[in-house]
């Protein structure tokens, strides 16, 4: 697999107008009730915004284009784009994310996949909440089995392989790198956010029976899911 992607993209609907979604978008207070737990921003072409996911995790850009209620575009910190888009739709509004970048090798494309599915995570609890439903982040990484992945499609196989298996995790000892796990709990796995949806969206303790390919072997492991992060104790 030797593709070169440059930029990844992500929609929803959402059942409001887009004026709504974009002061959910670009209020302080309105995104901190779907995506962050802190967030400044200067609304003007040249201000920045930061964004405090609380965890470690934040991002600090520019904005670079504003349309009003319809286009935001920021450039990072390391030059990419990061460009939301705002459409009307029979249902509502179409919200679309786009980040540009340069993924061009196995870690890259994980690092790829990981940010684009946390993006839709995010993006599916701005609906939620725009919907006047609940705030979903509780239920996010609830759980793990150890494993670090991307979306593979080669060789007639459709999957996610595995970079990175964490040690002292349930899937130490049982999944390799190399593996391309194609099931999980026999539901047919065809991309990175299928798997790890299913595997983050568990109760710990919970278990999950996946099936992988090994060197053109198929294999069945039944994995328990751990708390998010955390490893197993290490076994006397």
């Amino acid at each position: 697999m030797t593709s070169i992607f440059k930029h990844v993209k992500r929609d929803i609907i959402i059942r409001t107008t887009p004026e709504r979604v974009w002061s959910a978008l670009t209020d302080p207070q309105e995104r901190n009730r779907w995506e962050t737990r802190h967030c400044e921003i200067d609304l003007e072409i040249g201000g920045q915004i930061t964004l405090d996911y609380g965890w470690g995790v934040s991002y600090k850009g520019t904005i670079v284009e504003l349309v009003p209620p319809h286009k935001l575009t920021l450039k990072g910190e390391d030059e990419e784009l990061t460009i939301w888009t705002i459409t009307p739709h029979a249902e509502g509004s179409l919200v679309s994310i786009e980040y540009t970048g340069l993924w061009s090798n196995e870690r890259e494309y994980m690092m790829m996949d990981n940010m684009a599915f946390g993006t839709y995570r995010f993006m599916r609890n701005m609906k939620s909440v725009l919907e006047g439903q609940s705030d979903l982040r509780p239920t996010f990484w609830s759980s793990w089995i150890g494993v670090n992945h991307y979306t593979y499609r080669d060789n007639g196989i459709e999957g996610v392989k595995v970079l990175e298996v964490f040690p002292n995790t349930t899937a130490d000892g049982v999944i390799e790198i190399g593996d391309i796990i194609i099931r999980a709990d026999s539901e047919v796995i065809h991309e990175y956010d299928e798997f790890e949806d299913k595997v983050t969206s568990m109760t710990p303790g919970e278990e999950i029976a996946i099936e992988f390919v090994r060197h053109g072997t198929l294999h069945r492991a039944v994995l328990l899911a751990l708390p998010y992060g955390l490893k197993k104790e290490i076994e006397a």
